[in-house]
């Protein structure tokens, strides 16, 4: 506890004394004396003050130990503990003992202990070379005793003649040259003016746009340089390809010549495989459609999907060229498999494409970006079962417009907005029954093909899962005009399966041709509802297609070959057949629009290409044709869509008579 304070001060007792001197002596020590108490009141009222201002403590906080005051040998910078990976352990562990020791100082030294290791192995070599001068002295004087003792002459002769590295060379030294110039000290000008804050962000401004100019012109240029390159590394991929491919481009050109003709017969054809288009992308995935392009005759487009309902995968669209067979031009990727394709008549650079989920895309092949440039959803009216056919109006005097069929019942005309696709019904494919009720009752029906009429646009017909095929317009899309189904009259009947394919004659307006999967291929006269001329083949029929050059000519494709008859040449039997492939099921067949050549898909993701032999392209008015080998007058000058025409009225004709006959 701290020392109890004296109230009041205590004075020391006066001795009084007589004499002069023992006066003044008294006198100043009372002087003394009084400095001494004026002090200790001044002592007072300090500590009086200080009394007053110093915190008052509790007795609990007055009972309480102090800490010692002592040092202690740990360094306050080092923390408590270290956390460590354990990699043997695999975990974290905590290590309690820290380096406290603070190295403040350190040198080398040269002094070792004398009991050390490294002391004994430096004696031990000190010892070694005394030995050595030792013997080598001994030599010297047993060879001559006259001779001088030299320590550093007989060390130097110690030293290894053949250890380089202590020998000494004088090399002559560089010569230093200096050298300087003096030049005018540069122009200078004091420039001052004040300055804003506002000023400074403006011309920020205008110098980030300065810049972001100089960046977008040197893109620009790059990207031109990149285009040409790219043009300039096609050309050169192209002429890399025909040097390769020397043989297959020879035989496409001038295979089956006006020399080779004569060897072949009037009723054999020939179809001669040539090129086989095909990459890793498209491997294992099913060739869905095949479609040239109407402008360049050479580029081909090709729709990968799946059949196969449950194994559905992402679609694909490969644009080739005959140019170069060995990779596609263009490549694009769609979310489901692609089933259908088909190019404008007049921009041939515009692609619409049906896939297996109900959407309808349309593709720009001149675009930079592969992203389709219209697509249809749900707001507006997309289809809900698989699109399997597109097909674009020829007209433009509107807007440009397609139309696609669906396995939901519906024909829909898409009409090309500005900003998005305007869906249209054009009929819902409702199933026939014996009347009307029935119908209504029954559902609609599962379309699969459609086809407009070159000569009447607003009439098509359109093919069912039933087996029935509808004539329709675009005018009535409550009813259908007609149907092809199954009718036994004259012994005859229409088809009993699924309708894959259904097409209209390219020169004669009655006359089309439907493939089904009863195994059968029927030719139809629309003036009539039943079929005029059925081909059996024996196996399930996957594509049929008029030939572009002759209305008498038409392939057809089975599950394994590919089948060319000419109704003017054999009504009954075919003119050639081609295994296109070993083992993949053939899809689909394209005739091209100039070249005597037709594309042929599998379900393995392979188009085959073959050309067909010179009896089957006969078109045209030919005195060769006739049995007399003269031309007749009155197809002397005929156009070749009017002799076409008359020829395949010729062939109605006969079939017709052969009806009544068998009446």
């Amino acid at each position: 506890m701290p020392p109890k304070q004296v109230k009041g001060a205590t004075r020391r007792p006066q001795i009084a004394s007589h004499g002069g001197k023992k006066g003044k002596v008294r006198k100043e020590s009372f002087k003394e004396d009084k400095q001494e108490d004026n002090n200790r009141d001044d002592d007072d009222e300090y500590g009086n003050q200080e009394k007053n201002e110093r915190p008052q403590l509790t007795e609990k906080e007055l009972n309480e130990d102090m800490p010692s005051k002592m040092l202690v040998p740990n360094n306050p910078q080092a923390p408590k503990n270290l956390t460590q990976y354990d990699y043997l352990g695999r975990k974290f562990k905590t290590d309690e003992l820290v380096e406290q020791l603070v190295v403040h100082f350190s040198m080398d030294g040269e002094i070792i202990q004398k009991d050390s290791n490294e002391a004994r192995f430096q004696q031990d070599l000190w010892d070694m070379k005394e030995q050595l001068i030792n013997d080598a002295i001994r030599n010297q004087e047993q060879e001559d005793p006259k001779a001088p003792k030299d320590i550093e002459a007989i060390k130097q002769t110690m030293r290894n003649k053949f250890n380089y590295n202590a020998r000494e060379a004088q090399t002559e030294n560089r010569v230093v040259r200096e050298k300087a110039a003096s030049t005018e000290p540069p122009p200078s000008d004091t420039i001052k003016g004040q300055i804003t804050q506002w000023e400074i962000f403006d011309a920020y401004i205008a110098q980030s746009a300065h810049a972001a100019g100089k960046k977008k012109e040197t893109t620009e240029g790059t990207q031109i340089n990149n285009q040409q390159f790219k043009r300039c590394l096609k050309i050169m991929e192209r002429t890399v390809v025909h040097n390769d491919q020397k043989e297959k481009y020879h035989d496409y050109k001038y295979y089956w010549n006006s020399g080779d003709f004569a060897d072949i017969s009037k009723s054999d054809g020939h179809l001669l495989p040539i090129w086989k288009f095909q990459n890793e992308k498209q491997k294992k995935k099913n060739v869905t459609c095949l479609v040239w392009n109407p402008k360049y005759t050479d580029l081909f487009a090709v729709g990968f999907g799946s059949y196969e309902f449950t194994k559905q995968r992402m679609g694909l669209i490969c644009l080739y060229s005959l140019k170069n067979t060995t990779h596609p031009e263009f490549q694009y990727s769609c979310e489901a498999g692609v089933m259908c394709l088909d190019f404008h008549p007049q921009s041939a650079a515009i692609l619409a494409v049906g896939l297996h989920d109900g959407t309808v895309l349309v593709y720009d092949i001149r675009n930079k970006h592969k992203k389709p440039i219209y697509q249809s959803t749900v707001r507006t009216m997309k289809h809900t079962d698989p699109v399997w056919q597109v097909r674009w109006n020829p007209d433009i005097s509107k807007n440009y417009n397609f139309y696609s069929i669906s396995s939901d019942g519906r024909v829909m005309n898409w009409v090309l907005m500005k900003n998005k696709l305007e869906p249209e019904e054009v009929i819902k494919l409702r199933l026939t029954g014996k009347n009307d009720e029935e119908s209504t009752l029954i559902g609609l029906a599962c379309g699969l093909c459609f086809d407009f009429n070159k000569f009447e646009p607003h009439i098509f017909l359109v093919g069912t899962e039933e087996g029935k095929i509808h004539k329709c317009s675009r005018a009535y899309s409550g009813q259908y005009q007609e149907t092809y189904t199954v009718l036994l009259i004259n012994n005859q009947q229409g088809h009993l399966l699924a309708v894959y394919k259904v097409r209209w004659n390219n020169f004669h307006p009655r006359t089309f041709i439907s493939a089904s999967a009863d195994w059968t291929v029927k030719i139809w006269d629309s003036k009539y509802g039943t079929q005029i001329i059925n081909f059996e083949q024996g196996m399930q029929v996957v594509d049929a297609m008029w030939a572009p050059y002759s209305s008498t000519v038409f392939a057809c494709a089975t599950l394994d070959k590919v089948f060319i008859f000419d109704l003017n040449v054999d009504k009954i039997g075919k003119l050639a057949e081609q295994k296109a492939t070993k083992q993949p099921k053939l899809t689909n067949i394209a005739f091209n629009q100039k070249d005597p050549i037709i594309l042929v898909g599998d379900t393995l993701g392979g188009i085959t290409l073959l050309k067909l032999s010179p009896n089957l392209t006969k078109c045209g008015a030919v005195a060769a044709s006739f049995p007399d080998g003269k031309l007749p007058k009155e197809f002397e000058g005929m156009p070749l869509e009017e002799f076409e025409r008359q020829k395949m009225e010729n062939i109605l004709q006969v079939t017709s008579k052969w009806e009544r006959e068998d009446a």
